[in-house]
């Protein structure tokens, strides 16, 4: 956890260099890529540093739970797109492919960690 804390620390000091150093619409910069991964970085491993985690373990109750929280999230997340399909089609709403793929990243992460969650509180799936 600590390297990983560094290297998002290495990755957000790389950007912010990059950043002031270079002009916005230059070739290869990634600026962007970099502050944004390495702050990532740092939160989740700074998170699992403050629980004094030093690896994540798993076994076949969590595999299994963490298993069939995605699948419910990508069946929500294909309903969804059946659904704004038919929006589209009878033209109710149309909206717009940056909308579509903000809506869907979020609907994805967020009901897989809802589901997850809510079967840890069951204790067991299926």
């Amino acid at each position: 956890m600590t390297a990983m804390f560094l290297f998002g620390v290495i990755l957000l000091a790389v950007g912010l260099f990059q950043m002031l150093t270079m002009p916005a619409g230059a070739p290869g910069n990634i600026s962007d890529y970099a502050i944004a991964t390495g702050f990532v970085m740092m939160i989740l491993a700074g998170a699992r540093m403050l629980r004094r985690e030093s690896h994540y373990m798993q076994d076949e109750r969590t595999r299994r739970i963490g298993a069939w929280g995605l699948s419910y999230s990508w069946f929500v997340t294909f309903l969804a797109m059946f659904g704004v399909f038919w929006l589209d089609y009878l033209e109710i709403a149309s909206p717009d492919a940056g909308t579509l793929s903000v809506i869907f990243i979020l609907l994805m992460g967020i009901s897989a960690k809802l589901f997850q969650s809510y079967f840890f509180r069951k204790e067991d799936v299926a």
